[in-house]
């Protein structure tokens, strides 16, 4: 069941800057920051909702693993954009419902949330650092690209939001 609090929906906050350091300190830093992350994806409320999301993304690589999957000439699921798709997930926040994750022609891994009639936001991850989306909230749609290095932009998630409140 996708059920969430509206209120709630925040970044996540094991979204931390990236290291950009060289010297050693820095690399220690890294490796502690990426065992808490580990650690926080075992547990039941990063771990399950990041596990849930990450068989949809192995799915897909298998589904889609071959040019013309569709029979009109699809393109097989791209490597990068899979591996940005991960990097989404695990900086989507926890109180977010789990998307649903599929493949478009170009190859292009999308998260969408469906609510109800009439009710969806879909997220297009691609190859580049940019996310296009598109809703439709009843009458109103709401379309763009965004550009994603560090966090999510708070406009995916209001659009996230508006799905489900």
């Amino acid at each position: 069941m996708n059920t969430m609090t509206c209120a709630s929906i925040e970044q996540n906050p094991l979204n931390f800057p990236r290291n950009l350091g060289v010297s050693e300190d820095a690399d220690v830093i890294q490796r502690e920051t990426d065992e808490l992350k580990q650690s926080f994806a075992q547990t039941v409320t990063f771990g399950e909702h990041l596990s849930t999301i990450t068989e949809g993304l192995l799915q897909v690589r298998k589904e889609y693993s071959k040019d013309d999957w569709d029979g009109y000439g699809a393109k097989r699921v791209d490597e990068q954009s899979l591996k940005n798709a991960l990097r989404f997930a695990l900086t989507l926040p926890a109180s977010v419902p789990e998307p649903k994750v599929d493949v478009i022609p170009s190859g292009e891994v999308v998260f969408t949330w469906e609510h109800g009639k009439r009710q969806l936001f879909s997220v297009i991850i691609g190859e580049r650092n940019d996310l296009s989306y598109a809703g439709l909230y009843g009458a109103t749609k709401a379309y763009g690209v965004e550009y994603y290095d560090e966090g999510i932009p708070e406009s995916i998630i209001a659009n996230v939001k508006r799905v489900y409140c």
